[in-house]
């Protein structure tokens, strides 16, 4: 049977005034859920299957329509994003002895892998991703170094999934051994003797978590020239479809287990240490036991014979406290909660370096193992740190920061002598000196007080007419933080004003990621919802001119405000999307999101979840935004079907007076390619889509 019908695009000669759009037509199935009483319609089910004929000729269908927005403004803006890019400087991390960077030496392939033996020595190549297959893309998504230094670990993906296979490299010789660790994901790789502690899933395929759920998720150790089949289980969860974290403290001698139990509606959450030995047999012991709600434990490292935790309970700010090893919820303060809110905490050279979040500016401050503290010092207004690099035996620090005109600037700390000096920053091509970061606040729906960045140039006018690009996330507790992109630049210096919101579901603040989860998550678009409406009463712009944007969680933000608020703008992007909240816990591990979104084997979740759903919620006739759908062929994380079931929905009921848009990407994951090149050019498609939504213009700078 033919499933499409291949119509054409019917454009008016002004290509900022369409009229009409037609699309391919797209089969619709019978298939319907009855779910606690009330029947759900689910006509594109057959979408699920993305590997199907079917699917496939679905997408080349809308490719076509893709290729219509290839055009001048396409060409202009990616011009304008690779002039503005900033690749010169690589920064070094440090690895053990020895420093490390990316250098991306052609744009067309993913970076090569650079070391030093010492800060300032000549740069060695060491690995190429890029060398291993012809067919696919290659990234390298993390290394780590054994103890002694001899060894690497590194952490490869195909095509930009979350999955990955684990490498070992001498690093005399520069050649991989022999061993090959698979099915690893959501987990980092830690070191122990001659060999390594990682997470993998009972997967036979990593094509699995495609069709359907993945569990089974346990930590294994391996020994170093054996077979993978070999290794040691060093633990596994009672109930397979459980999550848990695991970390090794830095000075080597502990593993840390995080996890919890859940009956009926208490959870008890644990954090356990598993002392490391020779003989390889591990025992966790309990040191945190907890049954309070909303809270989080951080381990460390040992200092002074206790264990540091970084903790926001009875502390809303977060503080550190250090544990007795000997029992369970044996603890005193080592570092009393601020008055702002605690972000970063990391053991560098036996000191603990404390990074705060403000209003104003960030704050670092430096304590000893006593928490005396020792030095404190600020960066500018608008920027935020990144983590703290370096080892518990180290004597300098290494750090960056940056804001939504600067790129990275890179530090380090003698953490001796508490100098402070510049190590490099990235290179720019555009003038910043006209742009400027502002914060203002605005109340949602409930009256609680949201703040929100607003980046543009210097001499705006509150005409209500400047073309704006309203960013969002507003979950799993990840705060809003700046940071630089060239396409944002582009933007901005086009006469666009850049705003990002601190909605809640995020971590900006105590208390801000439980009122925006699970129950909660109307009040994550509310925070949207009402800063469009903040930012059209206050004359920066109008629903004509502005746009709105977000990715994963984000993109769930913007299509749900999209499906609730249309008439508030003009244009919506949204990349890799959680679109179908009644699907999600059906694939991959999308079943440990319930404590964030709710689960549908509960009645209020899922009269909740069917309420938001933007999926379920698209109308007939309405005329939602022009919006544009970015999804990826091997994005294992949130499913591609979510994406073309959403749109199949807005191009069957939608009024048809703007256009709804794939841009399906190839070797691709999650946060899409990771070749340069490709990365750059589905940006620019992006702000290409939006420029011309909104009627702008790139302008040079």
């Amino acid at each position: 049977m033919n499933y499409f019908l291949f119509g054409f695009l019917i454009w008016s000669c002004n290509v900022f005034a369409q009229e009409h759009y037609t699309y391919p037509e797209t089969k619709k199935g019978s298939q319907t859920d009855t779910l606690w009483g009330q029947v759900v319609t689910d006509p594109y089910r057959w979408m699920e299957n993305t590997q199907s004929p079917e699917v496939r000729d679905w997408i080349k269908a809308q490719e076509k329509i893709k290729e219509e927005f290839h055009g001048s403004a396409y060409r202009s803006v990616l011009e304008k994003m690779m002039q503005y890019s900033y690749i010169k400087f690589n920064p070094l991390f440090k690895e053990g002895k020895y420093f490390f960077y990316y250098q991306i030496n052609d744009v067309a392939k993913a970076p090569v892998l650079y070391y030093r033996k010492s800060e300032y020595s000549d740069s060695i190549p060491l690995f190429n991703p890029n060398l291993l297959f012809d067919s696919d893309h290659m990234s390298i998504k993390g290394i780590s170094i054994s103890d002694n230094s001899k060894l690497l670990a590194l952490s490869l993906a195909k095509n930009g999934s979350d999955w990955s296979t684990i490498r070992i490299m001498d690093m005399e010789s520069h050649d991989l051994l022999k061993d090959q660790i698979q099915f690893v994901k959501y987990g980092s790789v830690y070191w122990y003797k001659n060999g390594v502690f990682y997470v993998r899933y009972d997967v036979s395929e990593t094509e699995e978590s495609m069709s359907g759920t993945i569990k089974g998720r346990k930590i294994y150790y391996h020994k170093i020239g054996t077979n993978q089949d070999e290794d040691l289980l060093v633990f596994s969860p009672k109930n397979e479809y459980s999550d848990f974290g695991f970390e090794r403290t830095p000075e080597g001698k502990y593993l840390v287990l995080y996890y919890s139990t859940r009956v009926k509606s208490l959870s008890t959450h644990f954090v356990s240490l598993i002392a490391l030995n020779d003989s390889l047999v591990f025992r966790p012991k309990t040191l945190i036991l907890s049954k309070a709600k909303n809270t989080y434990f951080k381990v460390l490292g040992e200092l002074n014979g206790k264990m540091l935790v970084k903790s926001n309970l009875s502390a809303p700010n977060g503080a550190i406290f250090q544990y007795t090893m000997s029992g369970t919820n044996q603890r005193d303060v080592l570092v009393e909660q601020y008055t702002q809110q605690l972000d970063n905490a990391k053991i560098i050279g036996h000191k603990l370096i404390l990074v705060y979040n403000s209003e104003k500016q960030a704050r670092a401050v430096i304590r000893d193992s006593l928490g005396k503290e020792l030095k404190a010092w600020r960066i500018p207004e608008g920027s935020v740190f990144s983590e703290f690099s370096g080892d518990v035996n180290d004597q300098v620090a290494y750090y960056s920061f940056t804001s939504f005109i600067h790129p990275p600037s890179f530090y380090k700390i003698d953490l001796i002598t508490f100098k402070n000096e510049p190590r490099g920053h990235s290179e720019i091509t555009f003038k910043n000196n006209n742009l400027v970061t502002e914060k203002v606040y605005y109340f949602s729906k409930d009256s609680t007080r949201i703040p929100m960045y607003l980046t543009h140039q210097k001499d705006i006018i509150l005409d209500g007419n400047n073309p704006t690009l309203l960013e969002g996330y507003g979950g799993f507790g990840i705060s809003t933080k700046p940071y630089c992109s060239s396409a944002n630049i582009v933007f901005m210096t086009s006469g666009g004003i850049l705003a990002s919101p601190c909605i809640r579901g995020g971590g900006d603040f105590p208390g801000w990621h439980e009122q925006g989860m699970r129950l909660n998550k109307q009040n994550t678009f509310d925070d949207f919802i009402s800063a469009a409406e903040y930012l059209i009463a206050s004359k920066y712009t109008n629903p004509k001119k502005l746009a709105a944007k977000g990715g994963s969680n984000g993109g769930l933000v913007v299509a749900a405000c999209l499906v609730q608020r249309p008439d508030l703008f003009k244009v919506v992007v949204s990349e890799s999307g959680v679109l179908d909240m009644l699907r999600l816990h059906l694939y991959n591990i999308g079943y440990t999101w319930k404590n964030e979104y709710g689960t549908i084997q509960d009645s209020l979740d899922f009269l909740n979840l069917l309420k938001y759903s933007p999926v379920n919620n698209v109308r007939q006739h309405v005329d939602y935004p022009a919006t544009l759908l970015l999804a990826s062929d091997n994005d294992d994380r949130v499913n591609p079907f979510q994406s073309f079931k959403f749109l199949a929905e807005l191009q069957a009921k939608g009024a048809g007076s703007n256009p709804y848009v794939l841009y399906f990407q190839r070797k691709s994951g999650h946060s899409g390619s990771t070749i340069y090149e490709e990365t750059k050019e589905a940006d620019a498609y992006v702000y290409a889509f939006i420029f011309r939504q909104l009627g702008m213009k790139t302008k040079l700078n």
